[in-house]
């Protein structure tokens, strides 16, 4: 009874499930109006945001000649998300996510927009941009969980998966345009001006963002302390097996894939065939594999029974591919293995954040998705430590490949884990979430 009521109440709000029935045959539409507005809001501030951070890390090294205050702003931007990571997603869950998504979004665009305007007048000084790098993140602390909690309740559940390739798309898109124009932008107009752009693409999403219909999360019962609501997410991690253990999984992967990635830039520099214009040339190839992923992933529609097969060859794939790479001898031959595994990076990764949107429930969303990406999040620089250290002690093609292997230890077995094709499979329709625990957990119903 409780989701017939909650149905309607989807239905009521305008949710973006938008079903035509006509004749018995349902038609339900991936770019219903909220959802194109939260798709090109994303789409114009990532681009922002990469010109922001081009123009930035030229800019403080042309004003202070340092490259250690360019890894302590990486820093100060990333520290936010990861301590307020798991607090801001119960937050998320308890206030209007609406409010939360715009009002970061405006904070983020004053902040950035009044150092253009500084650096245009000439009184900018570096703790301008420090500060503003903190506000960014503790905004984005906020938002990314907000953005994960909200596009499952204005895309139809079948269209999740493309929603996501969609946002991925324009996501990549942006990075390789930016990228691509980012240097010569600098040249042409100076670090202010590009920082004046992605204050203006903040604030311009943050009023797209306002017509955007996102409905309330339904309590039930009585409300909760700030304490046991986030005791509440981790409970709910911790407590269904599968997705807990499949989580785990990954975030090694990531782990070890990222110590990895950051010995390809000196292994293409000390590597005879190579070169580090060639390196160039393949981060490109990489960029536009996901790129192609993503398009792939947003026109098709991938039945509910093929999702894991497709999730378990595109993940064992990817990372024999990365395995492989300091055997290969060939720099077309290179190119192609990591441009295949790019695009089998995509997809797998495209599955797993919609079953994630899918199997938690929408009034625990925010608060899982933060705990998720604080974790992975936070495992990020000591790979990228590890990785460093390796890369000193051991031969670079050997660091590379045993990170790698690593990697594909874990790629393994987060395919293999006890309920792994029921999670990746579920449909809400058609079994309680309760159920599904219950039953991966091993608990009879």
């Amino acid at each position: 009874m409780e989701e017939e009521l909650k149905d309607e109440t989807v239905q009521e709000n305008n949710l973006g499930n938008e079903q035509k029935k006509t004749k018995g045959n349902e038609k339900i539409r991936l770019w219903n109006k909220n959802f194109f507005l939260l798709w090109q809001g994303q789409l114009v501030s990532v681009f922002g945001d990469v010109i922001y951070l081009i123009a930035l890390d030229f800019w403080i090294l042309e004003v202070t000649g340092s490259t250690a205050l360019m890894g302590l702003l990486s820093a100060l931007t990333m520290v936010p998300r990861i301590v307020l990571g798991p607090f801001a997603g119960v937050f998320v869950d308890k206030w209007d996510r609406k409010k939360i998504i715009v009002l970061t979004d405006l904070i983020r665009g004053i902040f950035v927009t009044f150092v253009g305007i500084a650096g245009v007048f000439g009184f900018i000084q570096v703790w301008m941009v420090f500060v503003t790098g903190i506000i960014s993140g503790l905004c984005s602390a906020f938002f990314n969980p907000s953005i994960a909690s909200v596009k499952p309740d204005i895309v139809h559940e079948s269209k999740l998966v493309q929603a996501n390739s969609a946002t991925s798309l324009a996501s990549s898109s942006m990075d390789m345009i930016g990228n691509a124009i980012g240097g010569l932008l600098f040249v042409a107009i100076g670090a202010p001006y590009m920082f004046l752009f992605n204050g203006i693409s903040y604030i311009f999403s943050a009023f797209t963002e306002v017509f955007i219909k996102v409905p309330k999360i339904e309590r039930k019962g009585k409300e909760v302390t700030f304490k046991e609501d986030f005791k509440e997410g981790l409970k709910f991690m911790w407590g269904f097996k599968t997705l807990r253990n499949v989580f785990i999984a990954a975030s090694a992967i990531n782990f070890f894939a990222n110590a990895a990635f950051i010995l390809i830039l000196p292994y293409f520099k000390e590597t005879a065939f190579l070169g580090p214009e060639k390196y160039g040339f393949t981060m490109a190839a990489m960029s536009c594999s996901m790129v192609l992923g993503s398009i792939i992933l947003s026109i098709i529609t991938i039945k509910r029974e093929h999702k894991f097969k497709i999730f378990y060859v595109s993940i064992l794939v990817n990372g024999i591919l990365f395995v492989s790479i300091a055997f290969i001898k060939s720099f077309p031959l290179l190119v192609g293995a990591l441009f295949v595994a790019s695009l089998g990076n995509v997809i797998f990764n495209t599955i797993f954040n919609t079953t994630m949107m899918i199997v938690v429930p929408s009034e625990k969303r925010g608060k899982v998705s933060a705990l998720m990406g604080t974790m992975s999040m936070g495992l990020t620089p000591i790979g990228a430590v590890i990785g460093g250290v390796l890369g000193e002690i051991l031969p670079l093609n050997i660091a590379i490949t045993a990170l790698f292997v690593l990697a594909f230890v874990f790629m393994f077995g987060c395919v293999n884990v006890k309920g792994a094709r029921e999670l990746i499979e579920y449909n809400k329709d058609e079994e309680n979430i309760e159920v599904l625990i219950a039953r991966t957990n091993g608990i009879s119903s």
